[in-house]
């Protein structure tokens, strides 16, 4: 490879207390804490709006609640920001309230689902009245330390290159690019996604002029139908794909060869309101140039599933794409190596810490792998330390970078589980700005009595 040597120039300095990477569900909720708790708070995110992955198609929100199939004897573990999120969402008509679904294949008693539009707008509500300065279509191209220390995240938009100062750093990239560029050790584990469920990739989308009703009684063996929701209320129905059991009808479908491709979730009469394409490629998604064809092969795919469905399912011959996420999904790309991993045994096994900063209790892959599910009660908790890096003073990582054990992540990368983590990142450093000290240095007394205060759920 050829260098070309850049001519050193000033570059202005952004002040702030703590910067965030990423505002997807992680960084927006580890910023409005750390915003709320006083300090001055820069945030960037390299699309054009908040929200991550839940406002890319994936909103369906897992899990509230602990694993369980019976809804009556289902507890609420999560509370604090997440909980205050949804309910905004519910206060402003762009969620329903929580939904039971019992027997559910996750043991997932009750769901969460806000409009992927109108949870960005509840977002972008949260933040500005945090105070949080947000800066969009922003990339972090680079950190500036002094030994264990960050001093610096370069970042460039509109405004060309910039250098923020801050006390403290909260990686909520996804990719783990704060730790990245300050050499920290990483590991990754979509290589072996394959193993379980199919692919670290995909890419959702969704269709109009669907007739469910006449696709359901003419191909029962292909779709069929689970009402969720059906009053004055509100309206969700979800619909299960098997095309791979009747190949004859599905040719063009089963072509593709589409693996996991199943579930369809519906929110008005007549519209494919999601459609979850698992699974895309498999790649190493913290790279440009893989991350670049995988985006461009799965627009291409997208665009063929919605054309064979089209001609393999009857209701669907007068359906047209209305959608396509903005961005590929990613499930896993790179791993921080933190001073606590988790492991699928504490996750199954629901192990309790002594320095935990939330509780979960969802598992995605019960249903391939039964001996995931988590055991009574139903939930795990989330240590402090899964939040610290090894080999940095002043930094947090949070959301889908935490976590290598493949079964342990498929549980801790989910949404809401993000959020927590994030919003224990956000606190944690307030606390670290307030009493100059460094993420290792918290007391944990003071640092549970404050996530207590915000109505974090520690002990059911």
């Amino acid at each position: 490879m050829r260098y070309y040597q850049e001519p050193a120039k000033d570059v202005p300095v952004i002040e702030a207390d703590i910067f965030v990477a990423g505002a997807g569900t992680a960084g927006c909720m580890a910023a409005i804490a750390a915003a709320r708790s006083g300090a001055r708070v820069v945030l960037i995110e390299k699309l054009p709006v908040p929200t991550g992955t839940m406002g890319n198609g994936g909103n369906t929100l897992y899990c509230f609640y602990n694993t369980e199939y019976d809804p009556d004897k289902a507890v609420r573990i999560v509370g604090g920001l997440p909980f205050e999120f949804y309910k905004r969402c519910v206060e402003e008509g762009v969620g329903y309230d929580f939904i039971a679904t019992p027997n559910s294949a996750h043991a997932d008693p009750y769901i969460a689902y806000p409009n992927r539009e109108g949870l960005k707008g509840v977002l972008c509500m949260m933040l500005q009245e945090a105070g949080v300065k947000v800066l969009l279509q922003t990339m972090l191209v680079g950190v500036v330390k002094d030994g264990e220390r960050i001093q610096y995240a370069l970042i460039e938009n509109k405004d060309g290159r910039s250098a923020v100062s801050a006390r403290v750093f909260i990686d909520c990239s996804g990719d783990a690019d704060i730790a990245k560029y300050a050499g920290l050790e990483t590991v990754s584990n979509w290589s072996i996604y394959d193993q379980v469920c199919g692919g670290p990739t995909s890419l959702n989308f969704g269709l109009g002029g669907v007739d469910f009703e006449r696709a359901c009684k003419e191909a029962p063996d292909v779709i069929s139908e689970v009402v969720i929701k059906d009053d004055k209320e509100g309206y969700m129905h979800k619909y299960k794909l098997r095309h791979t059991e009747n190949p004859e009808r599905c040719r063009n479908l089963c072509a593709l060869d589409l693996r996991h491709f199943t579930n369809i979730m519906s929110l008005s009469k007549g519209e494919a309101t999601t459609i979850n394409n698992s699974k895309g490629p498999m790649i190493d998604a913290s790279t440009a140039e893989n991350l670049s064809k995988a985006e461009m092969s799965e627009r291409i795919r997208v665009m063929r599933i919605a054309a064979a469905m089209k001609k393999d399912l009857p209701g669907f011959e007068h359906s047209h794409m209305n959608w396509a996420a903005i961005q590929l999904g990613i499930r896993s790309s790179r791993i921080v190596v933190c001073d606590k991993m988790l492991t699928n045994d504490e996750v199954s096994q629901a192990k309790r810490f002594d320095d935990e900063i939330g509780l979960y209790g969802f598992q995605d892959m019960v249903e391939k792998v039964p001996s995931s599910r988590i055991q009574p009660p139903g939930y795990y908790g989330l240590p402090y330390r899964m939040l610290l890096p090894k080999g940095a003073l002043n930094l947090f990582v949070a959301g889908r970078c935490v976590t290598h054990d493949l079964l342990a992540h498929n549980s801790t990368r989910n949404t809401v589980s993000c959020m927590v983590m994030g919003q224990a990142a956000g606190v944690a450093a307030g606390i670290c700005v307030k009493d100059n000290c460094d993420t290792r240095e918290v007391p944990y007394a003071k640092l549970r009595s404050e996530l207590l205060a915000q109505d974090v759920i520690l002990n059911v």
